[in-house]
């Protein structure tokens, strides 16, 4: 499934080299596959991501392939990669009603999140995003993107 959002201009923000009327590189979404595993286990273990997750031990290789494979063997793994220009940028998680997201660390602060559940929205509709408190840029991406946010203690 590659699914490309359309080009936008960039909004105040996104990139600092960002000039007016500049276009912004297409995002697509796809399935993760395999090939994705060590990408997303680094983007799992970011500290940042451990620190905002519900989980904050580091996944192990062993366990994270084992996880892998039996997401990917589902009917519906319903876990994608969005990237940009090719890139991989981030990875949206859909578990029944409950969507995951994480931006690659290098890729933060670009309004990528609320790109990729915009595009979880428009699939999926309205999913409940569980957050710590402390983590408003990704509060304020699910808002904006139309999602229910509650907040983790």
């Amino acid at each position: 499934m590659n699914t490309k959002l359309g080009t936008r201009k960039r909004r105040q923000g996104w990139a600092q080299e960002a000039k007016e009327g500049q276009e912004q590189a297409e995002m697509n979404i796809r399935l993760a596959t395999r090939d994705d595993a060590q990408l997303l286990l680094a983007w799992r273990n970011d500290p940042l991501t451990r620190a905002m997750s519900k989980s904050l031990h580091e996944v192990q290789w062993d366990e994270h392939v084992r996880w892998l494979n039996s997401r990917l063997t589902r009917i519906e793994p319903h876990l994608y990669i969005a990237e940009i220009d090719g890139a991989p940028v981030g990875t949206i998680r859909i578990d029944g009603d409950e969507i995951s997201y994480t931006v690659a660390p290098e890729h933060r602060g670009r309004g990528y999140a609320t790109e990729m559940l915009r595009w979880a929205h428009a699939q999926f509709g309205s999913l409940r995003a569980e957050i710590k408190p402390e983590n408003v840029a990704s509060v304020k991406a699910a808002e904006r993107a139309g999602h229910k946010v509650e907040l983790l203690s």
